[in-house]
């Protein structure tokens, strides 16, 4: 029998708080090359959000035995640790893009390259996509990639097409099995985003399914413009970005 924590997800019924993350408003500020920076900011920055009292966790021991164990390697052909050249060519072999349609951008604080591209349609119902690719500020290899569905990304889909492809995503991670520590579904969190799913595989790679509002709207006749952020990270807990060390300063 499925379980129908996603299906209690429901434009009509998500309510977004005016207060918002800065990094989210980034998004629909910033011209593309800043949009690009703001993407690794959102999630590595997001990840300490995640230990609210409120996450609902997936505890069906018997489910969660049965089932194959997730292996989160990476998206499609771009696999976690590939260089940049190797990435860009995972990206013609999955999406048929050339070179000069990647966008390259280096975050401004944390010195992680990324690259970043356009996608007409990821999922049936979810428009246009935009997809990072973020390489550590060290190993100069890939730590993370970042999926953004939904507004700024296309400006014309639907509050309800961005919900279904939350809901299309939810389901069929959750049909892996994942570690029990940090596994949850179907959270409010503090900052008025909906997480649809976290979990972790057997070597602590974590997938991260979340629907937010990064543009509240002023006014109430104007649809919400809602976002679905994916995102698959090697190291949640230890992100290769430039960070000062104590006894710099």
């Amino acid at each position: 029998k499925r379980r129908g924590f996603l299906r209690r997800i429901n434009c009509e019924s998500i309510f977004f708080k005016e207060e918002y993350c800065m990094a989210t408003n980034r998004f629909a500020t910033f011209f593309l090359k800043l949009f690009l920076v703001g993407t690794i900011a959102i999630f590595t920055l997001g990840i300490d959000t995640f230990s609210s009292k409120n996450e609902e966790l997936a505890t069906d021991g018997h489910i969660k035995n049965t089932k194959p164990w997730a292996s989160i390697d990476g998206f499609r052909s771009a696999k976690f640790g590939m260089k940049i050249e190797e990435v860009k060519k995972a990206i013609r072999q999955d999406f048929f893009i050339q070179d000069g349609k990647i966008d390259t951008v280096t975050h401004p604080t944390e010195q992680t390259q990324s690259l970043g591209i356009t996608i007409k349609k990821l999922l049936p119902m979810s428009g246009k996509s935009r997809v990072v690719y973020v390489f550590g500020f060290q190993s100069k290899r890939l730590i993370q990639v970042n999926i953004l569905v939904g507004h700024p990304a296309d400006t014309d889909i639907t509050p309800q097409q961005v919900v279904d492809s939350g809901n299309l995503l939810g389901n069929h991670f959750f049909k892996k099995r994942y570690q029990e520590d940090g596994l949850m579904a179907h959270a409010r969190l503090n900052d008025g985003s909906v997480l649809i799913f976290r979990g972790k595989d057997q070597k602590g790679r974590m997938v991260l399914l979340r629907l937010s509002n990064p543009q509240p709207t002023e006014k109430k006749d104007e649809k919400m413009k809602i976002a679905l952020s994916l995102s698959y990270i090697e190291k949640p807990l230890q992100p290769d970005a430039f960070q000062l060390k104590e006894n710099d300063f």
